[in-house]
């Protein structure tokens, strides 16, 4: 049985209030403990990590529940710190895995700050819901919270075209003048840019992780008769509709890097609000994401709205068609001094999402055979989104053993080791949401291979995200996580001063590029985070830092999947093989 939402809270605030008593005397100076603030599910693996300064091998420590102890142990040979994935000399682990009854627990090590931990049913769908709060704040247009609606004047955002070579990532105004509405849809990050990418990412995982684990999403901040969930994944996918008005136009873009030298504001008061430019061309990366998003809109909708899955399954079929011609590109981006915004070389596997989606939609066996066609291999390296896993994965569910061998291939890499169970070995701007992807295709090739447990690195990245990392901060902003982020880099929340609940931070940044930048981030970052940066990675809760703790859209979708994954029981390694599907 699911604790209820107010439960959820009130344990979590327990937790807050006496989350830095620690026994009188100990020191916190040399050891600390490193834990998932927002709790365990009772049947899953729970391992804390012991960084220390000095070697402790052989320090006694207790889980201790209504002033028993229940479960004790003394650490065993720890690992010596690399430097990279830890800046302490020791590292230990503490093992509690076998302790199964949920509540509230306080774990003592001796020299260190107790801390308190908790175990539930369902300690993931209180914090779903804020990250789907952060995005309903993000929002373009129309409704969203505490504040009035903004950038009204993208109802007729002016067209610009490729200027020249489509390897420039240059633009001008189309001639004659014409205009396209592209009002709503979310601001992507800190800015108010809008990127047709990162939203059709959004609506991708938004949609497949209430088809995974509809059971955890509730209706909160919603205004119409959708969960919170389905409420955004349909104003996501409403945008998108958008975004080919007509057959020579499809919009990958609105605003551009004039939106970086503004200054600080609020999006309702945006000197730009009228004159963005709606950037268009036929991309098929950006034509096959969309139509991908939209044919998974119609799946869903189909028995909530069959009006609207109608038209989500007419566009998606209109888009994938106009991709398929001979006069479209591989991909259009826009070139900033920079930096190239989203730059997706490759289209193979975007369409082969696409194709794969209208497949199960429709059961038309020609878009089974274009999706076979267009399937991308098995890559070694994964970029800011997973494209070709999600290509692989859908087409290994529609009984693709080829595409079923790659994905699981592919994914077989992200098992590290190292002591955070991270799926990569190296840190770059914008990395935690890519750690977070890999983990989530991890867990579902694990399924595929009817494999029950989570797996290691899933469970790795999402206790990362929530406090057992080296600087013990929960990366998504909550007051209910007893130490979590405070800041990210949003204006938004800047000139709102407001904490930006469920926000998705980026996570660590490698040293070399964010120092190359630091003349960029105003304030001053933390000292006491400091001495848990290592040689080759930093973090900082600064909300001028717009490498570490910028939050983006396709970032909260990843995050929403994991917690989807997180809590579900329901899902069958057990049913036909190659295919996941949800116990009824």
């Amino acid at each position: 049985m699911k604790i209820s939402f107010l439960k959820i809270v009130i344990i979590n605030l327990i937790i807050l209030l006496t989350s830095c008593a620690g026994s009188p005397g100990k020191s916190t100076e040399t050891v600390w403990i490193r834990f998932n603030h927002a709790g365990y599910t009772p049947e899953r693996a729970k391992i804390a990590v012991v960084l220390s300064d000095a070697d402790i091998k052989g320090s006694k420590w207790r889980l201790i529940k209504n002033e028993n102890i229940v479960l004790a142990g003394t650490l065993s040979e720890g690992d010596k710190g690399d430097d990279h994935f830890s800046a302490q000399a020791f590292n230990y682990t503490i093992d509690f895995s076998e302790i199964r009854e949920t509540g509230a627990y306080t774990l003592e090590l001796d020299n260190a700050l107790s801390v308190n931990i908790i175990i539930n049913d369902d300690p993931y769908s209180l914090f779903a819901t804020q990250a789907l709060m952060h995005l309903r704040a993000m929002r373009s247009g129309g409704e969203t919270i505490n504040r009035k609606p903004s950038h009204l004047g993208d109802s007729q955002a002016i067209v610009f075209n490729i200027s020249g070579d489509w390897e420039n990532g240059l633009w001008r105004q189309a001639v004659p003048r014409r205009t396209v509405d592209m009002l709503g849809g979310h601001y992507d990050a800190g800015d108010f840019i809008k990127f047709t990418l990162c939203e059709s990412s959004l609506a991708w995982h938004l949609l497949t992780a209430y088809e995974m684990n509809p059971s955890l999403f509730v209706k909160v901040h919603s205004t119409s008769n959708l969960p919170d969930i389905l409420d955004e994944a349909k104003y996501s996918i409403d945008y998108l509709l958008k975004t080919f008005p007509d057959e020579n136009t499809f919009i990958i873009q609105v605003g551009d890097s004039n939106d970086h030298n503004q200054g600080w504001r609020s999006p309702e008061n945006d000197t730009l609000n009228g004159k963005r430019p709606a950037l268009s061309a036929l991309s098929r990366a950006h034509m096959g994401g969309v139509a991908a998003a939209l044919a998974l809109g119609a799946h869903i909708f189909k028995n909530i709205d069959a009006q609207s899955a109608a038209i989500y399954e007419n566009k998606a079929i209109a888009i994938y068609n106009r991709a398929r011609k001979s006069d479209t590109q591989s991909s259009a981006f826009l070139r900033d001094s920079t930096n190239d915004f989203y730059y997706d070389r490759t289209d193979d596997d975007n369409m082969a999402l696409a194709a794969a989606e209208l497949y199960r939609l429709t059961r038309n066996r020609s878009y089974l055979d274009d999706a076979k066609t267009f399937a991308p291999p098995a890559v070694t390296a994964v970029s800011w989104t997973e494209w070709n896993a999600l290509a692989n994965f859908r087409l290994a569910e529609q009984g693709d053993t080829e595409a079923r061998s790659r994905f699981i291939q592919q994914t077989e890499r992200y098992a590290q080791d190292n002591i955070w169970n991270l799926p990569g070995d190296q840190y770059y701007w914008g990395i935690l949401p890519v750690w977070i992807g890999m983990a989530n295709m991890h867990l579902l090739s694990r399924r595929m291979e009817r494999k029950q447990e989570l797996s290691p690195p899933f469970l790795g990245v999402l206790d990362y995200t929530f406090g057992r990392n080296n600087w013990g901060l929960a990366m998504l902003a909550s007051h209910d996580l007893p130490n979590s982020i405070r800041n990210i880099y949003s204006f938004v929340h800047h000139v709102q001063r407001r904490m930006p609940v469920g926000a998705l931070s980026e996570g660590p940044g490698d040293k070399k590029t964010h120092d190359s930048m630091s003349q960029y981030f105003n304030g001053s970052p933390s000292n006491a985070l400091k001495r848990f940066n290592t040689s080759s990675a930093v973090f900082y809760d600064n909300a001028h830092d717009f490498m570490i703790q910028e939050s983006t859209i396709w970032g909260q979708g990843n995050i929403i999947l994991m917690l989807a994954l997180a809590s579900a029981n329901n899902l069958s390694p057990d049913a036909n093989p190659g295919t996941l599907e949800r116990r009824k």
